[in-house]
């Protein structure tokens, strides 16, 4: 344990967090002035340059303390045992179970641990993910420039599903379809079926058409054809069954059909003036 001036501390290269938003550097600002430091930050020793140090968890303490003047130096516990890549899963974890990471944050360090040379599959064991969300995961860094900077304003609607979806349609539709998109979810508050029903209607535009069911079968009396929400019935009913068959029928059809008005009663219609007329 050591007392270590905020000069001497460097940032991660491969820090677990991303989104840093002044109200958060704020309130711990204001918490540190108003309550002290509780627990020591965690760094390890610069690799490159001695005397210096690199954070593993407490970063925004630092910025709070550097940015809003409450401290000089804070106390600091020192990790000789850690790599890079370990004080970064170590500040990962201190994390998740201390003030959770948002969806873009977990993403962004999953992809600099990629870069780092971890296979996406060892990462996502060790954070205990699917290989679904995994992928949903490395949407994020697919996304154009325009849909990161929205993602960065609004990294809580934004989640790792939100992300895939405008992944996708900004891959089939171009980013100006998926900039709009993702600015009309954010703006107006959608929920994420909202987002995933209007990415499907813009990758799928014929999709309810061939969703519909198509169906035939042939009889050796007739036929049953059903295309989409058409149904076509031709078939020959014995003298016997006739009458049941028209009545149990014509009942069906009570359910669905739309009865039209005689002739007669249409054309007396139109002759009658309207209250606008």
């Amino acid at each position: 344990m050591q007392q270590i001036s905020l000069e001497l501390i460097d940032p991660n290269p491969l820090a677990p967090r991303e989104v840093y938003t002044p109200e958060m550097i704020l309130q711990r600002a204001e918490n540190l002035r108003t309550q002290g430091q509780h627990d020591p930050i965690h760094v390890i020793p610069h690799p490159d340059v001695p005397g210096r140090f690199i954070i593993c968890d407490g970063w925004t303490r630092v910025q709070a303390c550097r940015e809003h003047k409450v401290f000089a130096s804070l106390l600091a516990e020192i990790h000789l045992d850690l790599s890079l890549e370990e004080s970064a899963w170590f500040g990962y974890e201190q994390n998740e179970c201390r003030q959770q990471h948002c969806d873009f944050d977990r993403a962004m360090f999953y992809e600099k641990l990629i870069v780092a040379g971890e296979s996406a599959s060892d990462i996502a064991r060790r954070a205990k993910l699917s290989k679904t969300l995994m992928s949903f995961y490395r949407a994020y860094a697919r996304l154009p420039e325009d849909l990161l900077e929205l993602v960065r304003q609004h990294p809580e609607k934004f989640g790792a599903n939100a992300a895939y979806q405008l992944l996708k349609v900004h891959e089939k539709c171009g980013q100006r379809r998926a900039v709009s998109l993702a600015n009309k979810f954010a703006a107006e508050d959608q929920p994420l079926r909202w987002l995933s029903n209007q990415a499907q209607a813009l990758l799928n535009p014929s999709g309810a058409k061939s969703a519909s069911p198509s169906k035939q079968i042939k009889y050796s009396n007739g036929y049953y054809k059903q295309r989409g929400d058409v149904f076509e019935v031709s078939i020959a009913v014995p003298d016997h069954k006739r009458l049941a068959f028209a009545t149990a029928l014509e009942n069906l059809l009570d359910t669905v059909a739309v009865v039209l008005a005689p002739e007669s009663e249409k054309t007396d219609a139109m002759d009658k003036p309207t209250a606008h007329d």
